[in-house]
């Protein structure tokens, strides 16, 4: 089986193609995400939890023609 991107690698990827003026919404429900201490690389890893929205707008000279990207869906914006 070939190896599957991160949620990472794919957002990573979307933000590298947005254009000015749009804004990607992801909503998280008790999720945690397990982050190599830098502090310590040899020790555990910190525990971020995330509860609510991450929101990531970007700008730029040439905005989107009228899209918002909110959680997965690609809408007009009004």
């Amino acid at each position: 089986m070939p190896d599957q991107p991160s949620w990472a690698d794919t957002a990573a990827s979307l933000l590298t193609r947005l254009s000015g003026g749009l804004e990607l919404n992801c909503a998280f429900d008790q999720m945690e995400l397990q982050v190599p201490n830098s502090q310590n690389p040899a020790g555990p890893p910190a525990t971020w939890r995330l509860n609510g929205t991450l929101r990531i707008r970007t700008k730029g000279d040439a905005p989107a023609s009228g899209l918002s990207i909110s959680a997965g869906t690609t809408t007009p914006r009004g």
